[in-house]
């Protein structure tokens, strides 16, 4: 996969730039790569993290514990995928 703008991943994210740039000071989603032009690039894995940031978020999970929730050794991303499903299925 090639490497998106931070644009790019807001646009089809519907995640404004200036959350994505907010993401990226508080650590919560670091970019792949920052150009020499200061250009934040979005690999896969980032935009796998970001979905769980998004759906963490629908669930009015706030910011501080979604990075705890993410970084936690043993973070297992499927299994957290299924038990999202299983609650919005509730």
């Amino acid at each position: 996969m090639k490497l998106l703008t931070v644009k790019q991943v807001a646009k089809i994210s519907g995640v404004s730039i200036r959350a994505l740039h907010h993401y990226d000071d508080i650590g919560l989603l670091k970019p792949a790569l920052t150009g020499r032009n200061r250009y934040r690039y979005y690999g896969q894995e980032e935009l796998l993290r970001l979905q769980q940031i998004l759906i963490h978020r629908e669930l009015d999970i706030p910011l501080s514990e979604i990075a705890g929730i993410l970084d936690a050794p043993g973070f297992d991303r499927l299994a957290t995928l299924q038990q999202q499903r299983q609650r919005l299925e509730a």
